[in-house]
């Protein structure tokens, strides 16, 4: 299992970063203000955060 550090920053390198910027940029071409791009991000974090909570123990498991 790779080790993430507790801060995690942008690292245009990372293939899964560059997935979450694309969808960001698609979204402003598309006529999304950025204000609207982050309300939107947010609240993809309300409703996946239970999702990710429990997929992210059980990635953690032995």
């Amino acid at each position: 299992m790779t080790q993430v550090p507790d801060k995690q920053r942008l690292d245009i390198k990372n293939f899964d970063h560059q997935v979450i910027v694309s969808g960001m940029v698609a979204l402003a071409e598309k006529g999304l203000t950025p204000h609207q791009i982050f309300e939107l991000l947010d609240s993809i974090k309300n409703e996946l955060w239970p999702a990710l909570a429990e997929i992210s123990m059980e990635a953690r498991k032995p």
